[in-house]
């Protein structure tokens, strides 16, 4: 299919790697989570985790380059550079089977003898300072965003998904190196739209005419258009057509040739009820209530997704079949709840305080991981919602996997070196039974 050379992540706060920690709203949020009085849960760079979230680990397997590094002030000034789009958002790919190339010395104390070193060192491996790959990779995403912008809830403390595609748009026409090669689109988002803001779906009383199927895309399409049939904040017939028509402008906006260089794969949405705080005998009756509320929204949204994925509806700026794919991580996620022992999960969340290990590490950094293991494999942070950096890298090596099973390849991942390297190699690629 294709070597990916750029990748582009729009999506919320399973994606974001400091957007929503930086935005007003988050300042605020951080504010009332000091006070102890709830708000959103960050760790110290940003992530909601506690540690690296799964667009972390897709970057390190591909380029053997981390945006998790050294302490909290370095990760937060590396990973400035890939939340917006800009000549700086370039990472360099190492070889999975060759010495790394070293690193020119960087920071406030760097000395005239520390860049000789590099380069005498540079000369002594190779002849000449080499011109490594590389990927071009940004990331948009924000915690809290949704895709829907027919309403407003939380009273527009809420981010859209369109604002991340038309930064994207803006900031591309700006770049002065060209993109070249072919890009990939991921989206990952709705949850927000289902949870926090509980968006309803539709109500067949309050319409005149028979509902379709609920899994065919193009139906609903197609009775959504009927004069009164559609209300404002109602259904996740909006939310799917969002991300087509966000798809579509994409493909609209850059020169004709470059539709043919634009991937994309869209990811589905977990249930609910992995999340410990709507787990039957973990969360309080309230939440379990809530539960039963939200799960089969949230699987309605799944089977519109697919249906649009497998039936895009014709157009002058759809993709091409073979150029968007679904990544069902809802099946996913059901197959690693049921399993937890085999992948040395347990079903607890973490205690409050958990910080991210650095490694490595500058000083003082602990050089070992203070936290106890048992504590980094509970299945959520402490805010009872958010996966912990064990799950994440579950969930990145499953959408891995995806990624090279539609025939793309990014950085060093391809199928050889993926099944050499992939952590849990032993275990399954894909959900079993």
């Amino acid at each position: 299919m294709a070597d990916i050379k750029n990748v582009v992540i729009l999506g919320d706060s399973m994606s974001d790697i400091g957007n929503k920690w930086l935005w007003p709203s988050g300042e605020l949020g951080r504010l009332i989570q000091a006070m102890g009085l709830g708000g959103m849960r960050v760790n110290e760079t940003g992530r909601f985790s506690d540690g690296k979230n799964w667009t972390d680990f897709l970057v390190e397997w591909a380029t053997g380059q981390t945006l998790m590094w050294g302490n909290r002030d370095l990760t937060i000034r590396r990973s400035n550079d890939f939340r917006t789009l800009s000549s700086f958002s370039v990472l360099d790919v190492d070889s999975w089977d060759m010495q790394p190339q070293p690193k020119p010395p960087s920071g406030s104390n760097v000395s005239l003898d520390d860049l000789l070193e590099y380069i005498n060192e540079a000369r002594r491996q190779t002849g000449t300072v080499p011109s490594p790959p590389q990927i071009r990779y940004v990331n948009y995403a924000m915690g809290g965003a949704i895709v829907t912008k027919d309403w407003m809830p939380k009273a527009g403390a809420l981010t859209y998904l369109r604002e991340q595609a038309e930064d994207y748009i803006a900031q591309r026409s700006q770049v002065s190196r060209p993109f070249e090669g072919a890009t990939m689109y991921i989206i990952w988002i709705g949850l927000n739209d289902f949870v926090t803001a509980l968006r309803p779906d539709y109500d067949p009383g309050k319409f005149n005419t028979p509902l379709p199927t609920r899994g065919d895309y193009a139906a609903w399409r197609a009775w959504s258009q009927t004069p009164g049939n559609l209300t404002n904040g109602v259904g996740v017939f909006p939310a799917v057509a969002e991300i087509q028509s966000l798809v579509e402008l994409i493909n609209s906006t850059f020169p004709p040739d470059a539709k043919t260089d634009n991937h994309f794969m869209v990811i589905d949405l977990p249930s609910v009820y992995n999340a410990i705080r709507y787990m039957q005998g973990l969360a309080t009756p309230a939440k379990i209530a809530e539960a039963q509320l939200i799960d089969p929204i949230t699987q309605h949204y799944n089977l519109m997704l697919a249906s649009l994925v497998q039936h895009w509806p014709a157009g002058p700026n759809a993709p091409a079949a073979d150029h968007v794919h679904l990544v069902q991580m809802s099946a996913w996620m059901d197959y690693l709840s049921n399993n937890l022992a085999t992948w040395k999960l347990s079903q607890q969340a973490q205690v409050p305080g958990v910080k991210p290990f650095y490694n490595p590490g500058v000083p003082p950094e602990p050089t070992t991981d203070p936290v106890p293991s048992a504590m980094r494999r509970a299945i959520t942070t402490s805010d009872l919602g958010h996966p912990t950096e064990a799950v994440y890298s579950l969930m990145a090596r499953y959408f891995v996997t995806n990624l090279l099973a539609n025939g793309h390849t990014l950085g060093r991942l391809n199928n050889d070196a993926w099944l050499k390297n992939a952590p849990f190699g032993n275990q399954p690629f894909l959900p079993q039974g």
